[in-house]
């Protein structure tokens, strides 16, 4: 009896051993849901509705939903990635054109110094008139970032091409930051 017993531990303790020694599976590639917030939710996504996405989150057997409209994008497993919404904020550095301000308003660069002036025209490529006043502005504030600016007094714009012509958008202006311009 003593011997039977002594066989079934080692046999028990020898099977425990063993199982503990095998190597983890390599686990299945997953869906990641990038929510508005930039945390990132890992999962198998079921379905997208036109409010809801239903997914499996990793290491889970129960569904769970999530607001549409608070997820950024989907990047799905098989390397697809599907965009539903901007973020609301954007870390942009300073000195980024992005940070550049526009204004026709001269007392907002009451105190700030004068780095030059400087002028742009829309791409060629525009297609309408909004997208010809942007690529002007885009192009002023690269302008404007080269030369270390926060702001631009905008001194004149115009607008050119009517029904059927390209149209084009021509901005000048003048460049403030806040420390003096340095001499070269």
């Amino acid at each position: 009896m003593k011997g039977a017993i002594i066989t079934f531990l080692l046999v028990a303790c020898t099977t425990m051993l063993w199982a503990q020694e095998q190597p983890k599976q390599p686990s299945q590639p997953v869906d990641t849901v990038v929510l508005i917030s930039g945390r990132k939710v890992l999962g198998q996504v079921q379905m997208v509705s036109s409010s809801k996405i239903s997914y499996f989150p990793e290491g889970k057997k129960q569904i769970s939903e999530i607001e549409r409209r608070q997820v950024q994008s989907i990047i799905y497993r098989n390397g697809k990635v599907e965009k539903f919404n901007t973020p609301a904020l954007e870390v942009v550095s300073e000195g980024d054109w992005k940070t550049i301000v526009l204004t026709e308003n001269s007392s907002d660069v009451e105190g700030l110094y004068e780095l030059g002036r400087i002028d742009a025209q829309s791409a060629p490529r525009s297609r309408s008139a909004k997208s010809a006043q942007r690529s002007a502005d885009i192009k002023m504030q690269k302008k404007a970032a080269a030369l270390k600016g926060i702001m631009i007094l905008v001194t004149k714009r115009e607008s050119k091409g009517g029904y059927g012509e390209v149209p084009t958008h021509l901005v000048e202006g003048i460049v403030y930051g806040f420390d003096p311009p340095s001499d070269k």
